[in-house]
């Protein structure tokens, strides 16, 4: 059974049941309430009737006058015809003090004395209206249980019940109508999600589902939405890696393929020289290899990392002094100025390839007579790094790109490399809970900030 009709069945019992609720409520409690003043009615009339009894006691001294009372009938026509006839006071008997009927509307029961029966006694003696004539007790009007009710009566109560049956049908129909509403408005947007996860799962991931509400269903298509959005970045993501690495190693193994070719078919000689480029094309590929498995397990959440207490400054110092040699030989001047004593939680060997990378990308786009600068100072709660080199700098629309791996922006800023450097730096300062950015202030300036580590305090 689907949704939809699920759904419909519960309404529609829930309905039903809550329609024939009411009903029984209604009609229950208009029957009692209506028993109820039948009975409060009949009270009142007895204490009437006991009032008019009296005063004709006062007036005759006897009791013979209630025969042709009695007789006195009520009669009910409708459309001439007559529908109920009845004695007028066929609802009381009146009795003497001794328990004799003296008034009744059945004939034979005049003159009978029901002193002797107790539960007739009981009843006049609890629910009986005492005749007073003169402050003296003459006899007791007896209110009768007449379970038969009126014509009029039963129209009432008929009226009732039909209303309560007519209430409950429309307000059934109202409630069938706004179920098949609410199951149309629920099932729909149901509907549109399954095609929407058909689709996706067959591969269209540029499916999006159209929105029309805010409430839950709408907040599910959303994150439908938003889920299939993180598909397709991941599936692109993952076909520009495939490509990526496909044309990383493109290039040296063509190199590689080459001179080997060449080698074979005796055009190249098969000296140190004529390997040497081969070789430099094998370490590339190393490198390229490495990287691509560190970005991996960065990104992942799965690459080890070793904490503990470093200073960045002097971290710094010792990358600069590495790539000096190199940097001279360029023409290239790198400075180092660090305040002391900033340290971190971090472990060294990462942050090194960090700044390792930075310093390698400054050196590759400086110009013959350029600075590099190495800066380390305080913000906050943070040790922020910067790198700063005097080269061309980063257009503003690769800014925002930089740290993707394998990302080509301006051609003035390609070199050597693996095209990853920067997008491992990015997943190492992220996973020591840091941050890392690129700007331009007279040439290109990479900035990363991590978490201070707080000096002990001096014991007392």
């Amino acid at each position: 059974m689907s949704f939809r009709w699920k759904l419909f069945g519960a309404f529609a019992i829930t309905a039903l049941l809550a329609a024939g609720g009411a009903y029984f409520l209604t009609t229950r409690g208009v029957s009692d309430r209506f028993a109820s003043f039948r009975e409060e009615n009949r009270q009142l009339a007895a204490q009437e009737f006991a009032a008019a009894l009296a005063q004709i006691w006062e007036s005759t001294q006897s009791w013979e006058h209630l025969k042709s009372l009695f007789a006195t009938t009520a009669v009910i026509v409708r459309e001439r015809t007559v529908i109920y006839q009845r004695s007028a006071f066929g609802q009381f008997t009146v009795v003497d003090p001794s328990y004799t009927v003296v008034g009744c509307a059945m004939e034979e029961m005049i003159g009978v004395c029901l002193a002797d029966d107790p539960q007739f006694r009981t009843v006049v003696d609890r629910y009986g209206i005492p005749i007073l004539a003169n402050g003296v007790r003459v006899g007791t009007v007896v209110p009768l249980d007449i379970a038969e009710l009126t014509p009029l009566e039963e129209d009432f109560l008929a009226s009732i019940r039909q209303a309560a049956l007519i209430a409950g049908g429309v307000a059934l129909f109202a409630a069938a109508l706004l179920a098949v509403i609410l199951v149309v408005q629920l099932s729909r947007p149901l509907r549109r999600l399954i095609l929407a996860t058909a689709r996706i799962a067959k591969g269209d991931l540029a499916y999006r589902v159209n929105i029309r509400t805010r409430d839950e269903i709408g907040r599910l298509g959303r994150a439908f939405n938003e889920m299939t959005a993180a598909l397709e970045t991941s599936e692109k993501a993952r076909q520009n890696l495939l490509t990526d690495v496909a044309h990383e190693l493109r290039t040296p193994l063509s190199v590689v393929r080459g001179n080997l070719e060449g080698m074979i078919d005796g055009v190249f000689p098969l000296t140190p020289e004529g390997l040497a480029p081969v070789y430099d094309q094998t370490l590339q590929l190393g490198e390229l290899v490495e990287d691509l498995r560190t970005l991996t397990l960065a990104e992942a959440g799965h690459l080890q990392l070793v904490r503990e207490p470093t200073d960045i400054g002097e971290l710094a110092r010792t990358v600069a002094e590495a790539v000096r040699s190199v940097a001279t030989e360029d023409g290239v001047v790198i400075t180092v100025n660090a305040e002391p004593g900033l340290r971190a939680n971090v472990d060294p060997r990462r942050i090194r390839q960090v700044l390792g990378n930075l310093l390698d990308n400054a050196l590759r786009y400086s110009p013959p007579g350029g600075t590099i600068m190495v800066t380390v100072s305080r913000a906050d709660s943070e040790v922020v790094t910067s790198v700063r080199d005097e080269g061309p700098g980063v257009p503003p629309h690769d800014l925002p790109h930089v740290f993707e791996r394998f990302y080509q922006g301006d051609k003035s800023r390609t070199g050597e490399g693996t095209g990853l450097g920067l997008a491992i730096a990015r997943e190492l300062i992220q996973a020591y809970g840091g941050q890392i950015w690129a700007a331009n202030d007279g040439g290109a300036v990479f900035t990363f900030a991590l978490p201070i580590l707080e000096p002990d305090p001096p014991e007392i």
